[in-house]
């Protein structure tokens, strides 16, 4: 069986709807990946809302363009920082595709409304593609943030150019995705060389590529470590666990490996997986996935 054949015999988990969704949770639950962009977020936004303090007036309000948060965990600290440290009055465009995740987030800042009493939220339940059909050219923006949703917003190159663009001079854009020199990046190199698997998702590595060809100036990449305790994967296929079989469908990006692959495929992935390449041991003797993700920091000058 060649590489074009097994990669047309797996799923891509991209497509398996709320299956999808799913293994995100799973994997997000026991790597604490929020937890890790939201400390980041802490130790960060401070000395990047005082850069944006700085250029503006006093009675200028400040704007916000948050791409894709989700049900807003990182970014109503972002939000909080902004105001704490930049400027009174924001206005935030919340621009986010799915329903349940913008109500999630309406009832976050509900309930934590005095910590963000001063913004003025614009919510767009929107793709990236139709809030670019409604925007206007003149709209631009002081800070924006796409925290793990570059992803889903198309040609890279073309969406980081609008996103640029969409900066006011002195603007910052920061992009949080998982990082090129990573498990993740290095497991779908892999898998695209051993299996011959196209994999849609975008890392750090793509996004400092797509950066030069624009002429985008990167001002710093700063690594957020992100780990997760992998072990349940390596169980033979028949006794793995259900949440065995999930986390590998999350980590190969397909949809039931374990049983779809074949076993020379299979068996190459894992001993991979588990190499130094991707993970670490634990002092249990635990495989340790090393998950990263990187922010990448764009300033506008």
């Amino acid at each position: 069986m060649t590489a074009r054949q097994v990669a047309v015999d797996l799923q891509a988990l991209s497509e398996s709807g709320d299956y999808y969704n799913t293994a995100l949770d799973l994997y997000d639950r026991g790597s604490r990946r929020i937890q890790r962009l939201s400390e980041w977020v802490d130790e960060n936004l401070p000395a990047l809302a005082e850069s944006i303090s700085s250029g503006l007036r006093e009675d200028e309000e400040l704007t916000v363009l948050s791409v894709g948060p989700g049900e807003g965990d990182s970014d109503r600290r972002i939000l909080s920082h902004l105001r704490g440290r930049a400027h009174p009055k924001i206005r935030a465009v919340i621009m986010e595709p799915d329903s349940h995740m913008m109500r999630q987030y309406q009832d976050l800042v509900s309930k934590e409304s005095a910590k963000l009493q001063d913004v003025d939220f614009d919510w767009r339940q929107q793709t990236f593609q139709e809030y670019q059909a409604t925007a206007k050219e003149e709209d631009k923006f002081h800070f924006i943030s796409s925290f793990s949703s570059i992803y889903y917003c198309g040609d890279l190159e073309k969406s980081l150019k609008y996103l640029y663009e969409k900066l006011h001079c002195g603007g910052i854009l920061v992009v949080a995705l998982m990082a090129g020199e990573g498990g993740f990046g290095r497991l779908w190199q892999h898998l695209r060389q051993t299996l011959g698997m196209t994999i849609d998702f975008f890392t750090s590595t793509d996004v400092e590529h797509a950066c030069r060809n624009q002429n985008i100036p990167i001002a710093e990449i700063q690594t957020i470590s992100i780990q997760c305790d992998i072990s349940s994967c390596f169980d033979p296929p028949q006794q793995l666990t259900q949440d065995g079989n999930i986390l590998l469908d999350f980590l190969t990006h397909t949809v039931n490996f374990a049983q779809n692959a074949p076993a020379e495929y299979r068996d190459d992935v894992l001993r991979f997986l588990g190499s130094e390449a991707c993970s670490k041991t634990g002092p249990a003797g635990e495989a340790i996935f090393n998950g990263f993700d990187a922010a990448v920091i764009i300033r506008k000058q």
